[in-house]
């Protein structure tokens, strides 16, 4: 089984020359979590106890990129508990970057912290479905380490196995 890929030294979440941070939005970020659901994934929040609901739950996460006290790249994602291990599947859901925050680092930086969260948690995968058409989202998730779990055309599963995990066959 390959070993999932070792930090680099350019890894997102070493990277000291970033003017932004990242943090998983909690109660305290209500505000925070609003701006990026609204500004950043350009959803409205129809209802502000599900939103805090979200951000509440151990098992959801909302990552936020934040620079000069706004929010310019989103995150969200899920910890799921499968029927046939004890260790959680993380799927990232969802990664919005501003798009005048666009190729400086912020979606790589998300995704990386995602994966940390991941390891944390004793998660044996990390996985994401996008479509080859979306070139942009491909090459980033790519840079990340998640690798193409199959050669489907419609809908691409990337996936980065974490821990006793086995990636399928494509």
């Amino acid at each position: 089984m390959p070993e999932s890929p070792k930090p680099s030294p350019h890894d997102p979440l070493l990277d000291s020359n970033r003017s932004f941070k990242i943090l998983r939005a909690s109660r305290a970020d209500v505000g925070l979590a609003r701006q990026g659901i609204v500004e950043v994934d350009g959803r409205t929040v129809q209802d502000e106890a599900a939103m805090v609901e979200f951000i509440s739950d151990p098992a959801r996460y909302l990552l936020l990129a934040i620079e000069s006290g706004r929010v310019v790249g989103s995150l969200n994602g899920y910890a799921l508990q499968r029927p046939y291990r004890c260790e959680p599947q993380f799927l990232l859901y969802e990664v919005g970057v501003r798009p005048e925050y666009r190729n400086r680092g912020v979606g790589n930086a998300l995704v990386a912290k995602f994966i940390s969260e991941a390891r944390t948690a004793g998660a044996f995968e990390v996985w994401v479905i996008t479509s080859q058409s979306n070139g942009a989202a491909m090459a980033m998730y790519e840079r990340c380490g998640l690798g193409r779990e199959t050669q489907n055309d419609v809908a691409v599963v990337l996936n980065r196995v974490l821990s006793g995990g086995k990636r399928k066959a494509g």
